[in-house]
């Protein structure tokens, strides 16, 4: 019994041209996934450009520099309390200062200025 092979050829040659149809369409289909995703990809969101939303608000920036002009002013009011050895309003602007400063430094410059303030009350009882 034998059959007739209807129009189809096995051997090398037709395996290898079946190995590059294979190859072609899961390129095709790579393109086509990459495309999908970047598709994707912009429709949910995840663009480069910049959003509104991400900006800091403009009250919240004013505020905090509002907060640390005042924190800055009791601080120089300290240094001038100091001066005229009024120590105990010196501590007392100092403590204002280092409670509402925004700024690390000025924050640490204002313990320091009331922890000298309060070693000279402390000295002068």
């Amino acid at each position: 019994m034998s059959r007739k092979k209807a129009g189809k050829t096995g051997g090398k040659k037709g395996g290898a041209g079946q190995l590059a149809e294979v190859l072609s369409l899961l390129r095709q289909g790579r393109v086509v996934m990459l495309a999908g995703l970047a598709l994707l990809l912009l429709a949910g969101g995840c663009s480069l450009t910049p959003r509104e939303y991400y900006k800091e608000p403009p009250g919240k920036s004013a505020g905090l520099k509002a907060l640390d002009d005042y924190a800055w002013d009791c601080y120089e009011l300290g240094l001038d309390y100091m001066d005229q050895s009024r120590y105990e309003l010196a501590r007392q602007q100092f403590s204002l200062a280092a409670s509402s400063a925004v700024s690390r430094t000025l924050h640490a410059d204002a313990l320091d200025a009331m922890r000298r303030a309060e070693q000279n009350i402390r000295q002068q009882r």
